[in-house]
């Protein structure tokens, strides 16, 4: 599933002529010709291969005589010398005719399943998913479950590839398989890292299991691309299965009322109709057997909730662990960092310490790899580091407690890694660390940008300090960036809008069935005056307390907004214990009102060593209404379909920058190559005050970074110079973050129309031009034009031709990602393309 929907993409860049030609080719010539195809798939993309493949199904098809199908069974019974990109069509096409050796061809897949070209692997595991292989043999089953179970736990492998396994593991497997691959794709779903998060939630949908991960799948939905059309398909199938289940049911409760004249089923009955339904289950269901009692009645529960609408749900302990913790306390004791195992080496790294924490007072900085953690190595023997969760647990620990981290950089001897010495030593002493919900940065003009990353019981204290610092610097104008925050805690929505509003303004209200409405207003005096101007950003993934906040302050004339409709997610819903369920207890040694790790259990109820939370309902009880008395909430109706789209109404529309295709995968090709971050660590302590001065903004100009020339010509890239500055830039700010010890806000004025367009309405209500401030005047757009003007490339070519021009570039991507070069076809091609391009141009 994974990987068809990785192919999903491919298509939009990298099209390819039909491969059947007008007739059918005589039987001698049928083996030349298959060669031919053979012999130059190696240097195609997976989406070509099975585009071949489909072209070869439908010649033989036309031929009628099962000669092809003879040649590809001769060919894979006999030659394993080919390329495995060759084997890869042979396999994919023979699997899609008539009598296949299952056999042979799963012994292919699983070859193919360990080789070093990563999309041929995946594509082979993902072939091998196929539900024709539920029918092997033995022994060949027993193989295939071994190459993928073994692809599955490979931590070396990208997550792509090791859900690819899981989910055909999971398609072809039985018992303990199927318990595995679920158990892998759980995971994911748990992680911490979004991007995980989300593959996760689309493999258990792919097994039919939309429930589990039906947050992610909103989330996913709500973004553009193939992702977010596969998760709003499975969102929408599921829905309409609930809809016309729930249509069956009333009907048939009708029809048994009408005709019998029954009373309506007791309460009693029910509870026995429920419990016939486990039994039911545990007796006969093909994967009954996986399922304990209690993980049935959790479903059920679960199931029950998110029937009422999309935020109410069940939360097992250790959900509601992660949620408690990690969204609303934001506060730990460890050593204050940042941390993921890298996907290019696979070791255990400090994405950027904590500027505020002990790990970056120690000396520690991005891209740090700890490859020891006292007497514990990080990095397994067979490659790879440990689970990160279980990595980190090491690193937490009671404050003023001691951590000694073995430290591995960049330059120095790779077998250190797995023998660290004691110079690569840091002690560190755990602190109680906060994780930072704000970053700021005076920007020129006076103009205080903060960055606000969520509503945790710290955010409102926090944004307050940073402000109080701003305002004795002489900040004249506020800009609060939303974007991408979604949301938190009400009562610190409530404190955000305390420093700006008057005391006693409304801030929201609430709506709910059962009790009297709730009215929030602002307590105290605000912190910015009224003669500051505010402007506030959101986007499509500001919700719940964003949306408070930025509709109480629209609604009161307190901020412009600029950005796009937030979310819409105005519903309240409470935390409720289900009834007889009950936390472990603790000692609070710190009298903090929570558990820490640290601290020694009085109440242990099932007594695993461990301070187990019980579960959690939450239940929608309110909506959440704006002072207008509008309402925030997103409305649906019963399949789905949106009724009201609610979420606050930016009043400057103005979407995000955005890159073509072609630009974004020559971005990441560029950046795991990693020339750009050694170029500027090579050239920093040199040249500190220039990269201080380029962070602040370089005006466009690639001139003032030392050596560009020679640098921008040994990367070999398609992308303008401009393109190099512009990522060049983001490494120089991701290496003077540490320099400085504070984190830039992701919103950049030179880069970000968005932003721009909130400092041009600040400067505004100054009485000020944007075009006064030189480092504005140098590098906003027009940002008075209805449309930004496309890439100069594109200039005056209709839309025929400007297809045909990202074909070219298309093929120059392949080449990069292949074997490096386009062969004679390929070449041809592109020399074609150019040509007509260029001629087009001269006649304009």
């Amino acid at each position: 599933m994974i990987h068809d929907l990785l192919l999903a993409a491919v298509p939009l860049i990298t099209p390819m002529a039909p491969l059947a030609p007008a007739q059918a080719p005589a039987a001698p010539d049928l083996e030349a010709m298959l060669n031919e195809r053979l012999d130059s798939a190696q240097s195609q993309s997976v989406a070509e291969l099975l585009r071949t493949a489909e072209g070869l199904i439908g010649l033989a098809d036309e031929l009628e005589d099962g000669s092809l199908e003879a040649l590809l069974d001769r060919l894979l019974q006999s030659d394993r010398k080919r390329s495995p990109a060759a084997r890869l069509m042979l396999v994919s096409t023979r699997l899609q005719g008539e009598d296949a050796d299952l056999g042979l061809l799963s012994g292919h897949l699983v070859e193919l399943i360990g080789d070093s070209r990563e999309d041929v692997a995946e594509a082979a595991a993902s072939l091998l998913g196929d539900p024709m292989f539920r029918q092997l043999e033995a022994e060949d089953r027993e193989a295939a479950y071994e190459a993928l179970d073994e692809g599955m736990k490979d931590t070396r492998r990208p997550a792509p590839f090791r859900l690819t396994c899981a989910s055909s593991l999971h398609a072809i497997g039985r018992g303990a398989q199927l318990r595995d691959a679920r158990r892998t794709m759980v995971e994911y779903l748990d992680s911490s890292d979004v991007e995980l998060r989300g593959l996760g939630a689309l493999a258990l949908a792919a097994t039919g299991d939309v429930n589990s991960g039906r947050g992610e799948l909103e989330r996913l939905a709500t973004l553009p691309g193939d992702r977010g059309r596969l998760a709003e398909a499975y969102l929408k199938t599921e829905d309409l299965r609930r809809f016309y289940s729930r249509k069956h049911q009333n009907l048939e409760n009708w029809y048994n009322e009408k005709i019998s004249g029954e009373t309506p089923i007791k309460d009693d009955e029910d509870l026995n109709r429920f419990e016939n339904v486990i039994r039911m289950i545990k007796r006969q269901a093909l994967e009954g057997e996986q399922h304990s009692r209690s993980d049935l009645i959790e479903s059920a529960i679960d199931g029950m909730l998110r029937s009422l609408d999309q935020h109410s749900n069940y939360m097992p302990p250790e959900s509601f662990k992660t949620f408690d913790q990690d969204l609303l306390q934001a506060e730990y004791g460890g050593i204050g960092a940042y941390v993921n195992e890298d996907p290019d080496d696979g070791l255990f790294t400090i994405t950027r310490p904590i500027y505020s924490g002990p790990a970056y007072k120690a000396g520690l900085q991005s891209d740090d790899k700890i490859v020891r953690i006292d007497d514990w190595p990080t990095v397994l023997p067979t490659g790879g580091s440990h689970p990160t969760d279980d990595i980190i647990k090491r690193l937490k620990g009671k404050p003023g407690t001691s951590v000694k981290l073995y430290i591995w950089r960049h330059g120095m001897d790779a077998e250190s890694i797995d023998r660290p010495t004691e110079d690569m030593a840091v002690e560190v002493t755990r602190a109680r660390i906060t994780i930072p919900p704000v970053n700021a940065e005076m920007l020129p003009g006076g103009v205080g940008l903060f960055e606000l990353n969520s509503f945790t019981r710290v955010a409102s204290r926090e944004l307050a300090r940073e402000m109080r610092a701003f305002l004795d610097r002489g900040m004249k104008a506020v800009i609060l960036d939303l974007r991408r925050n979604s949301g938190g805690l009400l009562d610190e929505s409530q404190a955000v809008a305390d420093l700006f509003l008057p005391q006693g303004k409304l801030v929201v209200s609430t709506e709910s069935r059962v009790s009297a409405p709730e009215e929030l207003f602002t307590e105290r005096p605000p912190l910015v005056g009224e003669d500051v101007p505010v402007v506030v950003l959101i986007d499509r993934f500001s919700a719940s307390a964003s949306e408070i906040v930025s509709g109480a302050l629209q609604d009161h004339n307190r901020a412009q907004l600029v950005g796009q409709r937030s979310f819409g997610k105005g519903s309240v819903q409470q935390l409720l214990p289900v009834y007889g369920e009950r936390d472990d207890r603790f000692r609070d040694e710190n009298k903090n009102g929570r558990f820490d790790p640290w601290e020694s259990l009085t109440v242990d109820h099932n007594n695993n060593g461990e301070f187990d939370f019980a579960p959690r309902v939450r239940l929608t009880i309110a909506r959440w209404l704006r002072p207008s008395g509008k309402s925030i909430h997103r409305e649906l109706d019963e399949e789905g379909n949106i009724e009201s789209y609610g979420g606050v109404n930016p009043d400057h529309a103005i979407g995000p920058r955005t890159f073509e295709r072609w630009k974004l995968l020559e971005f990441r090709r560029v950046n795991q190559g990693r020339d750009l971050r050694r170029w500027v660590d090579d050239h920093f302590d040199t040249n500190r005050e220039t990269f201080l001065q380029i962070a602040a903004g370089d005006r466009g100009d690639w001139g003032m970074y030392p050596d560009f020339d020679e640098l921008y010509n040994t990367l070999d890239t398609s992308l303008s110079r401009d393109d190099v500055r512009f990522l060049l830039r983001r490494e120089v700010r991701r290496r003077v973050q540490d320099e400085r010890g504070a984190a830039f806000p992701t919103g950049d004025y030179e880069e970000d129309p968005q932003l721009q367009k909130a400092i041009q309405i600040a400067l505004e209500e100054m009485n000020t031009s944007y075009m006064q401030v030189p480092e504005y005047a140098s590098t906003f757009e027009d940002l008075d034009a209805e449309e930004r003007a496309e890439a100069p490339l594109t200039v005056n070519l209709d839309d025929a031709r400007r297809s045909e021009l990202r074909r070219a570039l298309s093929l120059i991507m392949t080449a990069r990602e292949t074997s490096g070069a386009l062969n004679d076809e390929g070449l041809a091609e592109l020399e074609k393309v150019l040509e007509a391009t260029l001629v087009d141009d001269e006649e304009n």
